[in-house]
């Protein structure tokens, strides 16, 4: 517990809110008491306990949970269980085209997929290390008929295997094997907040088998490719920061304090040479390695981190990676570069929907057109509308109930379509289209071909900006 006195008196703390509660076990044990966590802030003047308030209420409608909801993105059910998710169509759709774009990218840069099991045996985890080291995050073993078995909580021990599944030349470094894992951490039911901590998540996952020569290369493609990344996205205030052991903390890491210290020193030698600025922050390293952290923060303040670059010098010794050199020998100098660039599909549509508000560019928008009909008469130019969109690859729902326009708009604006297409008289009668943008800006009478060229050319291009309407 924090021990104080922290001020030198109460008349310190004039301006302060209490704001909401929490349970907790004490000192996270869930097998000792469960205690009221009660949450506040404390500001020396007024104007900062404003602002504060002005960004929690900014929070709260770009609540992920809240807007998710509304969107139709994703549920939770108590049957089910907390931290396990359920993506619903949207969802799936908005997770589908992050997912694409990812493979699309890390095909040009040379991946190689594969599929891997969500379970395996104790004596796997404990090749690996994760057991005794990350036992904790982890869920407890089913005993089966050949000994027991853990579902995963990573990926990296089924791709050390997958490298070393038959002998490798150097012709094969570097050897870059990625998957869409889905894994499973045992977090306390008090930790879980919507889709930013959950119990299964799907990862964006690869390990790069190198030698150390080639670390440098592969380290800084994945620092272009998460700055790439974060440009598509929209997410322009991130940092990076170095993330080493704690030589105090020993039981927290593998005990081989000179390879701690030659890739500490060469991630180091890495960003200063890509002229990128960093912090360093002693204690976060993985286990296995040094790594290279991008800390995200939100447009509310809050830092969090996004991706991640480890070194690995622990696993080729471990699985016994090795590679036949140039003089026909065997080299057992195989580094491992563990990486995930869009963290997981949960924490990644969590902060892309905060930073939206939902409001995605067309080309993440789980509806990208929403049409509208004013009455039945103007149904048939509708389907047209729609075939023809649906034929360009925009995805596109139609509204013909007998609904008013002003309820039709306001029951889909919920769903935040990145257009809105009003069939009337003068839109049927010329083939054209009204598009209204989610402002409500209109822009009436567009031929339908200029719409479709306009529209595909965001998606394709993976547009940020909606720019069919011209903003006032």
């Amino acid at each position: 517990l924090c021990r104080g006195p922290h001020v030198p008196s109460t008349s310190h703390l004039r301006w302060f809110k209490l704001s909401s509660t929490s349970q907790a076990y004490w000192r996270a044990d869930s097998k000792r008491e469960s205690l009221t966590r009660i949450y506040g802030m404390c500001y020396p003047d007024k104007a900062g306990l404003q602002e504060r308030m002005r960004q929690l209420e900014e929070a709260a409608k770009r609540d992920h949970k809240k807007i998710g909801k509304e969107m139709e993105l994703y549920m939770t059910d108590e049957m089910i269980g907390k931290g396990l998710p359920v993506w619903l169509p949207n969802g799936e759709t908005l997770k589908g085209e992050i997912e694409k774009f990812a493979v699309e990218t890390e095909e040009a840069y040379g991946y190689l997929r594969v599929t891997t099991p969500v379970l395996g045996k104790k004596e796997l985890f404990e090749t690996s290390g994760h057991l005794p080291h990350y036992a904790e995050g982890m869920y407890p073993p089913m005993e089966m008929d050949d000994g027991e078995y853990y579902m995963k909580a990573m990926n990296c021990p089924f791709h050390h295997l997958v490298y070393g599944n038959k002998r490798r030349s150097y012709r094969e470094l570097p050897m870059r094997i990625a998957e869409y894992g889905t894994v499973y951490r045992n977090e306390l039911s008090g930790t879980l907040a919507g889709l930013l901590r959950v119990r299964m998540l799907t990862m964006n996952d690869a390990h790069i088998y190198c030698t150390l020569e080639q670390v440098a290369s592969e380290v800084a493609d994945n620092i272009r490719m998460v700055q790439d990344y974060y440009s598509a996205f929209g997410f322009d205030d991130y940092y990076f920061r170095l993330s080493l052991w704690d030589p105090d903390n020993v039981d927290k890491y593998i005990d081989q304090p000179e390879n701690w210290e030659t890739t500490q020193d060469h991630l180091r030698k890495i960003l200063d040479d890509l002229g990128v600025k960093y912090v360093e922050a002693i204690g976060e390293a993985a286990f296995y390695g040094p790594k290279i952290d991008i800390q995200f923060r939100t447009l509310l303040g809050r830092e969090e981190s996004m991706s991640t670059i480890q070194l690995d010098f622990a696993a080729k010794e471990r699985f016994e990676l090795t590679y036949t050199d140039e003089t026909g020998h065997e080299n057992g100098e195989v580094f491992v570069i563990h990486r995930a660039p869009l963290s997981t599909h949960e924490r990644f549509v969590a902060f892309l929907t905060e930073h939206w508000a939902g409001n995605f560019p067309t080309w993440l928008s789980p509806v990208q057109v929403q049409i509208i009909t004013i009455s039945e008469k103007h149904k048939v130019h509708a389907a047209t509308v729609a075939n023809t969109l649906y034929e360009s690859g925009v995805r596109v729902k139609v509204d013909d109930s007998d609904n008013t326009v002003g309820k039709k708009i306001r029951t889909h604006r919920k769903m935040r379509p990145a257009y809105m297409v009003i069939i009337g008289d003068e839109e049927t009668e010329n083939g054209t289209v009204s598009i209204r943008s989610r402002g409500g800006e209109q822009l009436n009478g567009v031929p339908m071909e200029e719409f479709v060229a306009g529209i595909y050319a965001e998606i394709t291009t993976r547009d940020r900006n909606l720019s069919l309407i011209p903003s006032e």
